[in-house]
Parts: structure tokens; C-alpha cells; sequence
């Protein structure tokens, strides 16, 4: 699943009525459909103009324009070109989160989950480099008001994902696959380097994403350094 069918259904969840259907159950109205449906176009009009343009040169105007939708419309469905960015990021990372959870929660053994982990999320990157570059390259610099309004939002949700790695590193060392080293600390410690790893991937045409996972994963599993030998005078 990318990141644009689940953002229209997290539209449609969230913009659905409270009507009953027969067996007295809810369901979305007409217009909260089509309202859900709506945001789903402009989100995905959004994401193939920034990934054209950038986000600073995109204008609620193109916007607009791209969704087939009148501006005052675009306005009453979105109330900024910013709330755009957020909605974008924000679907793109509950979407890696679920990935994520799917992959742990498919093995027993934390080494397994692991390595499921990092090959989950290097097959989300692939799918979704558009929004990864918005979210990636761009999030640190983008204008103060933009993480004025939506920056700890983001990073909240960040933090569910690193959650999720340090439950596989905490299990791990209760069972004695992993150091004995506080779990968060190797959550972010595995986080960055995979998101090193996209940054490159995303720069280095050519690169072999998967081979680089491999090696990744054995330098996180095994360590850089080698075993000392022991130097002792022979008697």
C-alpha cells in the first residue's frame, strides 16, 4: 500500500458521518464520501506537483488546478498549502509505521524481525521515494511556521516508529540475541542508519538498495570490529 490509498482512507475514516445503516451500524454519508474523496485528490495532485516542483514553488493555485477543483474549494477542503505537507507526511509515516508492525509481528525471533524491518522499510522508500524526498530532504529546513504548527506532530508519531524498533532490540536482549544496551538507544542508533542509507540511495543512481540493506543489517547484527587475538608469550 502506498501512501496515497491510505491517505484517502484515513480521509474517509476521519470525514465519515454518523449515520446508521440497516443493521444500526455507521456508515459515511454521501457528501462525507465525496468530501473524503475530494481530499484524496488533493493530496495526491499535491504530491505529483511537489515532487515536480519542489514544495516551496508549488502554489495552492497549481494545486487546485491539478485536483480540478475550484480555490475556494481547495480552501475549504485544506486551509494551507502547509496542512497539505502535513497530511502528506503524516500518511507516509503512519503508512511506514504499519509496515513496520506487519514485519514484527510476521516472525518470533527478534534477529528475523530485524531483519524484516529493514527490508519492509527500504521496499516502503522505493515506493514512496517522492514523498521520502519531502519528508527526508526537506523537513529540517522548511519555513518556521511549518514546524511551528506540525513539527511535534510529526515527531510524535516518529517516535511511535522508534517504539516499535526498541520493543524487537528489548525482547532481543531479554533473550540474549542482542547487547545488553538500552533499547531505544539501538532503535535510534538502527533509524538513522537506514535513513542514511535512503538519503544515499536517493543522491546514488545505480545504487543496489537491497545489497546495501544486507550489509547494513549484518554491520548492526555483527558489529564493525573484529575479534582480538589473544598475544601471549609461548612457554
Amino acid at each position: 500500500m502506498n501512501v496515497n490509498s491510505h491517505a484517502l482512507r484515513r480521509a474517509q475514516a476521519r470525514d465519515a458521518g454518523p449515520g446508521r445503516g440497516r443493521a444500526g451500524r455507521p456508515y459515511p454519508g454521501r457528501k462525507a464520501r465525496e468530501r473524503a474523496q475530494r481530499r484524496g485528490d488533493v493530496l495526491a495532485a499535491a504530491r505529483r506537483l511537489f515532487a515536480r516542483k519542489g514544495y516551496a514553488r508549488g502554489t495552492m493555485v497549481e494545486i487546485a488546478g491539478a485536483a480540478e477543483l475550484a480555490l475556494g474549494t481547495l480552501y475549504q477542503l485544506f486551509p494551507s498549502k502547509e496542512a497539505i505537507l502535513y497530511h502528506l507526511l503524516e500518511s507516509y509515516i503512519d503508512g511506514l509505521t504499519a509496515r513496520v508492525r506487519a514485519a514484527i509481528e510476521a516472525a518470533a525471533d527478534p534477529r528475523e524481525q530485524l531483519a524484516r524491518v529493514v527490508q519492509a522499510q527500504l521496499e516502503f522508500s522505493q515506493e514512496n521515494a517522492d514523498v521520502l524526498r519531502l519528508y527526508l530532504s526537506g523537513w529540517i529546513g522548511y519555513e518556521f511556521t511549518v514546524r511551528r504548527r506540525f513539527g511535534e506532530q510529526i515527531d510524535d508519531k516518529y517516535e511511535e516508529y522508534l517504539r516499535l524498533l526498541a520493543g524487537v532490540f528489548s525482547r532481543g536482549s531479554r533473550s540474549g540475541v542482542f547487547a545488553n544496551e538500552p533499547p531505544r538507544r539501538l532503535a535510534v542508533a538502527l533509524g538513522g542508519m537506514i535513513h542514511t542509507l535512503i538519503r544515499r540511495w536517493l543522491r546514488e543512481r545505480g545504487l543496489d538498495l537491497a545489497a546495501e540493506g544486507k550489509a547494513l543489517l549484518r554491520l548492526m547484527m555483527d558489529g564493525a570490529g573484529r575479534p582480538r587475538r589473544e598475544t601471549g608469550t609461548r612457554r
